[in-house]
């Protein structure tokens, strides 16, 4: 689970809902470079930043694996049930599992 220490608040390596151990994503709002994300089996959402492109060829790292950068920054967001937004569905369809 997600610690409200900063330092704890590490994401899984396999991108697995540290809830449910999932690995459905429903990507939701997101602006600059964070993205904020739902997983489909338990409802939990998570506030994430990922590695940047730039960064690899700025510092010479090769950090892709399996076609997408790795999340570097994690944070527990509330879920719909929890009081959080309702993430529209025109903009934001539902997954299915």
């Amino acid at each position: 689970m997600i610690s409200k220490v900063p330092e704890e608040n590490v994401f899984p390596d396999d991108e697995s809902c540290p809830d449910c151990k999932g690995t459905i994503w429903r990507s939701g709002p997101k602006g600059g470079v964070s993205q904020n994300i739902e997983c489909v089996g338990c409802g939990a959402r998570f506030n994430i930043a990922r590695w940047s492109r730039e960064w690899d060829q700025r510092f010479g790292y090769e950090t892709i694996k399996d076609g997408k950068m790795p999340i570097v920054w994690a944070q527990r967001i509330p879920s719909e049930k929890e009081g959080g937004g309702v993430w529209r569905e025109d903009m934001f369809p539902k997954v299915l599992e």
